[in-house]
C-alpha cells in the first residue's frame, strides 16, 4: 500500500482560526473524522508524544503528531540525545532515530541501537564500526514478531534473540553490512539452522 504524502505542521490556534476562517469564506465545512484504513494514535510513555500506527506496522512510515511547541522543544530534545552518538551525529539522522524510538521501532543497546525498517531489523553500534553492525531481511509475515521481540526486555543487538523467533529471514553481517552485502550473508531456514549463500 502507498503511503499518503503529507508533511507535518503544528495546528496552532492561530492556524485553525486560519482554516476556520478560510472554510467559512468558501462555505466548506471542516470537521473532525475518524481515521480509517487501520491508523490508531498511540501515545509514547516515554516522551508523551502521539503519533500514528498505521495498520500496526510503524516501521513503513512514522507520523508523530506535534500540537504544540512543547511538543516540538520534547521532540528536539529527543534528537539532542541522539546527535551525541557518532553514528547519528548528523542533526537529519538523529532526528529520524528520535521518530524511530518514539514510534517504538527503535531500542537503545548497550554499544548501539537495534532498529526496525520497512524490510527488516538493523543493528548499528553507536561509533559507526560496520564490522560489528548487522541487519536481517525478513518478510513481512515477520513483522508482529519482530515488533514483539525488539519490545522485549532483552538484548536485541545479540542477533541470536532475533534468529530464534524469526524464520525464513537473511542476515547480513561484518565489514559488508551498508555496502555490496555480496559476502558474510546466511539464511536462517525454518529449523533455525544458518547456511551461507552468495
Amino acid at each position: 500500500m502507498d503511503q499518503p504524502f503529507s508533511y507535518n505542521v503544528t495546528m496552532t490556534s492561530e492556524l485553525k482560526n486560519l482554516l476556520n476562517d478560510l472554510s467559512d469564506k468558501r462555505n466548506i465545512d471542516i470537521k473532525e473524522i475518524p481515521l480509517q484504513g487501520g491508523l490508531v494514535v498511540k501515545r509514547d510513555p516515554k516522551t508523551g508524544l502521539n503519533y500514528l500506527s498505521i495498520k500496526g506496522n510503524e516501521a513503513q512510515g512514522v507520523s508523530v503528531i506535534i500540537t504544540s511547541d512543547k511538543d516540538i522543544e520534547t521532540l528536539n530534545k529527543l534528537a539532542d540525545e541522539f546527535q551525541k552518538y557518532p553514528v547519528s551525529s548528523q542533526r537529519s539522522t538523529a532526528g529520524l532515530y528520535a521518530l524511530l524510538e518514539i514510534s517504538g521501532n527503535l531500542k537503545r543497546e548497550k554499544d548501539g541501537f537495534t532498529f526496525l525498517t520497512p524490510n527488516g531489523v538493523t543493528y548499528i553500534p553507536y561509533d559507526g564500526d560496520s564490522s560489528k553492525a548487522w541487519e536481517i531481511d525478513m518478510p513481512g509475515s515477520c513483522y508482529a514478531t519482530a515488533r514483539k521481540c525488539l519490545a522485549a526486555e532483552n538484548d536485541c543487538a545479540d542477533i541470536s534473540a532475533w534468529t530464534k523467533n524469526l524464520k525464513g529471514i537473511k542476515i547480513y553481517y561484518g565489514d559488508n553490512y551498508g555496502t555490496t552485502q555480496t559476502n558474510n550473508v546466511y539464511k536462517v531456514d525454518d529449523l533455525g539452522r544458518y547456511y551461507m549463500f552468495a
